[in-house]
């Protein structure tokens, strides 16, 4: 089977998946014009970011500048276009990225573009020595200044065992996530008001069946942290974990936020909708499948069409909206394709009060708890 046949099983059976993660880009590429005016009226509701808006139009609008951001996987797809637009804009990014000499090559090129300073350092989320290390150069270069922390980095597959004793999507996309927030935070409250944002997936509503778990598999922490799947139940071309993780990513943002209320740190996590990558590639949108993939990201009534698949700047458009909305709700989770309008969490069994409980269990497993909490792989 090919990929993007793949990929278009899962999307019938999702209604929109964020493939970024896998896209390599070429930096340096021609920058979208910025429009003078974004939101648009449907009904009596105005949205964010109508139609093919993207990330550019939202920061400028917003006039976000000379400020200090962190993108992991800043040097591909999704990460790409949003730290492409902040460096326009001349906001100083570091891009946290596992291939190194990609991301300093990707820094160098934005950096020469646009005049803005845009440095790597080498991030790989699947080893928490490695997330250590980063906040360490960061911090050591940059003190208690970080006013935005974007966690896109993420993979789908393989599902294996880390050296950490973790399911490998299960800490990149998660955990290793959830483990940088806790190490900036001192500086993400020292540059308040800030914000996180959690680059997630509408494929969270898909974590049960997508790894072949039963219905309501998150009514208790028996897929938590997730298991190692050996078979795909559905060959799906994100993977069967990468769900589950996703929906952690949500969860997170939703505990934050009420955490780090008192200390002006704002979190969010958002779909991106169905982003152009090097991994739909020989996309048709005249096969049946694809007609269907597309559907689920038509735009909503009275509004402007939106392009299908986005490209990483329009995808990148939501993230832009929680960076800077004052209108954006700390701990909602928001979806570009309905124009960056609050989307649906899909719970899964998960109840309210499991949420704190995560917290506590994620500060342990990442290691910086003493709480005894079993990890099973």
């Amino acid at each position: 089977m090919s990929s993007v046949a793949a990929m278009l099983i899962f999307v019938n059976r999702c209604t929109c998946v964020v493939l970024a993660v896998t896209l390599q880009c070429v930096a340096g590429r021609a920058a979208s014009p910025i429009a003078t005016s974004l939101t648009q009226t449907a009904g009596n509701q105005t949205a964010p970011c109508p139609g093919n808006t993207t990330a550019l139009n939202i920061l400028a609008n917003a006039s976000f500048s000379g400020k200090i951001v962190i993108v992991t996987g800043g040097d591909s797809g999704l990460g790409y276009g949003i730290a492409e637009a902040l460096a326009m804009l001349k906001n100083t990014v570091i891009i946290g990225a596992r291939n190194q000499t990609q991301s300093d090559q990707v820094a160098k090129n934005l950096s020469s573009a646009t005049g803005a300073t845009v440095e790597s350092i080498p991030l790989d989320l699947g080893s928490l020595a490695s997330v250590h290390r980063f906040a360490d150069a960061f911090l050591k270069k940059y003190g208690p200044n970080l006013h935005v922390l974007i966690n896109d980095a993420g993979i789908g597959k393989p599902s294996i065992k880390t050296a950490d004793g973790f399911e490998l999507v299960f800490e990149v996309d998660y955990l290793g996530h959830f483990l940088l927030t806790e190490l900036l935070l001192p500086a993400l409250r020292q540059s308040r008001p800030s914000r996180v944002i959690n680059v997630a997936s509408a494929g969270h509503k898909e974590a049960c069946e997508g790894a072949g778990w039963p219905e309501q598999c998150f009514k208790d922490w028996t897929y938590i942290p997730t298991p190692v799947v050996t078979k795909d139940p559905h060959k799906s071309f994100v993977g069967p974990t990468y769900g589950a993780a996703k929906f952690l990513q949500i969860q997170h943002a939703k505990e934050l936020s009420v955490r780090e209320a008192p200390n002006g740190v704002k979190a969010y996590s958002i779909n991106p909708g169905f982003v152009l990558t090097n991994a739909t590639k020989g996309f048709d949108p005249s096969r049946p499948g694809s007609k269907l993939a597309c559907a689920a990201q038509a735009h909503p009534p009275g509004l402007p069409a939106q392009a299908c698949p986005f490209s990483a700047a329009q995808g990148a458009a939501v993230i832009a909206f929680c960076v800077t909305s004052p209108h954006a709700v700390s701990g909602r989770y928001y979806d570009r394709k309905f124009a960056c309008e609050e989307g649906e969490v899909v719970t899964h069994g998960w109840t309210d009060a499991m949420t704190p409980e995560l917290y506590r269990r994620s500060l342990a497993w990442a290691g910086i708890s003493n709480s005894p909490v079993s990890v099973v792989v």
